[in-house]
């Protein structure tokens, strides 16, 4: 994707053409980076720096970081914010999405390479530290997606031996995920799916997961994330005339998965949506 883009200068300023030379970021910048991750870094006329999506849209808005790394590393970038109590810049590192993965608190961090994304070097004064971008950056996010391949859900349930698939919510970030097996998945949806279906996708780390989706959403690049929204009491609902989505609820996966809250607090995300939504979308698209 990145390499579709050409950067241009016309009277001293910078734009992006695509490959058929059409412009699509009308020159206006005094300078402007290769797309990397799905980002361009640029600067404006105050020589602040700012990174932009192909949309032209400030991911990360001019004015807030001091200096960028000119270019994303498997999805992370370095940045410094000055410290003027301190009279200094502080280091750290950002996503895609601007979530800030390490802290700016560095005095020097080095440059970030494939290789060295398990062990990168930092500093406070003189004491070295290593990070791990691996474990630090281990919330999944739906920026820069690539698809590979799209299923509908029976398709999915047929491809991985499961009958069923379960939503379930994380006790901290409360991000929806799904299980099919022992296999994990992540959930963008904002209610009940007209048209679920699973995309294999890769994000702009590299991460390849399977994505519960509406149909329509396929193609697009960013996605929300999907979380629990309320903290209203979880109530089971059941069904005597078919297979519910709450059935699960009355059972436990066994005796070592004995969580306080075994299936999280996605309940109440659903507890918005009616009788007949679930009925007619969500039973039938995750029970077998």
């Amino acid at each position: 994707m990145d390499k579709d883009y050409i950067i241009f200068q016309e009277d001293g300023l910078f734009g992006a053409k695509n490959q058929r030379g059409e412009v699509i970021i009308q020159p206006q910048y005094m300078e402007m980076q290769p797309f990397s991750c799905g980002l361009s870094l640029v600067r404006n006329h105050q020589y602040q720096y700012a990174y932009i999506d192909i949309d032209n849209k400030q991911v990360v808005p001019f004015g807030k970081y001091s200096w960028c790394d000119p270019q994303f590393t498997c999805g992370f970038s370095r940045v410094m914010e000055y410290h003027y109590l301190e009279e200094k810049n502080k280091w750290g590192i950002i996503d895609t999405l601007e979530n800030i993965v390490v802290p700016l608190k560095y005095d020097k961090i080095w440059a970030i390479k494939e290789d060295s994304l398990f062990s990168l070097k930092a500093f406070l004064g003189d004491k070295e530290e290593r990070i791990n971008l691996h474990q630090l950056g281990n919330k999944v996010i739906f920026d820069g997606l690539t698809y590979i391949c799209t299923y509908s859900v029976e398709a999915f349930k047929e491809l991985a031996h499961c009958k069923k698939l379960y939503v379930k919510a994380q006790p901290n970030t409360r991000q929806l995920y799904f299980t099919y097996g022992a296999n994990i998945g992540f959930v963008s949806l904002r209610r009940i799916p007209k048209e679920p279906v699973i995309s294999i996708v890769a994000n702009s780390s590299g991460k390849i997961f399977p994505l519960l989706m509406e149909k329509s959403d396929i193609g697009k690049t960013t996605l929300p994330i999907a979380k629990v929204t309320s903290n209203k009491k979880k109530t089971s609902k059941t069904y005597s005339h078919r297979t519910s989505f709450w059935d699960y609820e009355e059972e436990r996966m066994n005796d070592v998965d004995n969580w306080d809250d075994p299936y999280g607090d996605e309940q109440a995300f659903y507890d918005g949506w009616s009788r007949e939504d679930v009925e007619s979308g969500l039973a039938d698209a995750y029970e077998g």
